[in-house]
């Protein structure tokens, strides 16, 4: 599903090394938090996606602004969700998240020693940082207020030896996680140190499956997300494999004066304003080209456009090997398991001609409707193969 994220500043004072946000973010954007609530109440019919109020470090906002939001989203969802450095906490920020039934995610690469990337660059004042964020983590943790972490994948945490310590590290600090590999903005190139081969990231993440798979209660994503991509009982998720486009993105970003943008993925480049017409046609483009005959197409789409080869969004993303590697690790444990079980890419066109006809092939609860659907009769699934002999190729190159 897609992302609201509400940015009622773009600078931040954190300085994380490799903060994907263009420096020179446009000095004319004037701030109007009226605007944003405007907006977000305008564009937020679908209950079922996520608003998050994310932009800069939130918890510098000043309390009454902070509260604005957390009250105006409240009143559209009843529960509110942040991110956050969480650099900063104060006795003001918890009874706000108690009030305000708030999810808060947490920036966070593991223990200090892998999260030097993250915070100010200069050395003393990381050190301060990385004592404050540890310290803020206990206090959340002590009110009995939870919260999830969004980990940065990059040659500092997640290769040799430290991939092990991170994942240690994870499964009691960070049982709801999400696990992003770092990319390089254009305007950043030295940043190239840190960022994960192709290889390194799928070792990472077939690692960090193998976790989650032996503990259950690490809700480690995309794993958990890609799992129920390949059984289908789900919309696809996470944005990153939803057949996203450039032009106009999933992920919609309200922008401190209330205009409403792409993806803040793509502010790396220094593009804002987003296409006012959905489009998927960087994915059919793909589907047709570098992506044909790939065996996991239907559910990666290419992957996300911000990561594409050679800075192209057009392209399919650089990692595709990692997201072929972990898509394939996990069939392949499901099929142990369940020899017989029909996943999606049993289904040619799955998504777009069968799950979004509103039917499945394995169900996770009752239809909204309150009646079951069946997935099609035999002859109809093998006239739907005969027609669609493409679904049955393997990998065709994309990094198997």
């Amino acid at each position: 599903m897609a992302t609201i994220l509400l940015y009622p500043k773009l600078e931040c004072p954190v300085g994380c090394e490799y903060c994907f946000s263009d420096p020179s973010v446009p000095e004319d954007i004037k701030y109007d938090r009226q605007a944003m609530i405007a907006t977000l109440e305008e564009i937020s019919g679908d209950p079922h996606e996520s608003i998050i109020l994310h932009g800069g470090e939130v918890l510098s906002l000043p309390v009454k602004d902070f509260e604005f939001f957390l009250k105006g989203v409240h009143k559209l969802r009843g529960e509110t969700h942040i991110q956050t450095s969480l650099s900063v906490l104060s006795s003001e920020h918890i009874r706000l998240f108690r009030k305000y039934n708030t999810h808060i995610g947490v920036s966070v690469d593991g223990p200090p020693d892998l999260n030097i990337l993250r915070g100010p660059r200069d050395p003393a004042r990381n050190s301060e940082y990385q004592k404050n964020l540890i310290a803020n983590m206990k206090r959340l943790h002590d009110e009995k207020i939870s919260f999830g972490t969004i980990t940065i994948l990059s040659k500092v945490n997640a290769t040799g030896e430290n991939l092990g310590r991170l994942i240690e590290w994870a499964q009691v600090h960070a049982n709801h996680g999400r696990f992003n590999p770092m990319f390089v903005p254009s305007w950043h190139p030295t940043l190239s140190q840190y960022q994960l081969t192709p290889s390194e990231l799928k070792t990472a993440w077939i690692k960090l499956a193998e976790a989650a798979l032996e503990n259950p209660e690490f809700e480690c994503l995309p794993v958990r997300e890609w799992i129920d991509n390949l059984i289908g009982c789900f919309p696809l998720s996470c944005c990153i494999v939803a057949r996203c486009d450039y032009l106009t993105t999933m992920c919609k970003t309200i922008m401190p004066d209330g205009s409403l943008a792409r993806c803040d993925r793509c502010f790396e480049q220094g593009f804002y304003l987003r296409a006012d017409r959905p489009t998927q046609a960087r994915a059919e483009v793909l589907k047709q080209t570098e992506c044909a005959g790939c065996r996991y197409f239907e559910i990666c789409g290419g992957g996300c456009p911000g990561e594409g080869e050679g800075g192209d969004p057009r392209r399919k993303t650089v990692f595709c090997e990692a997201y072929y590697g972990l898509y394939g690790f996990l069939e392949k444990r499901i099929k142990g398991l369940m020899p017989n079980i029909q996943m999606a890419l049993d289904v040619p066109n799955y998504y777009d001609d069968f799950y979004m006809k509103g039917q499945r092939i394995n169900f996770p609860g009752k239809m909204q409707n309150g009646t079951w659907r069946s997935p099609p009769p035999p002859e109809i699934l093998r006239q739907q193969q005969q027609t669609n002999p493409q679904t049955q190729k393997g990998g065709c190159g994309c990094g198997k």
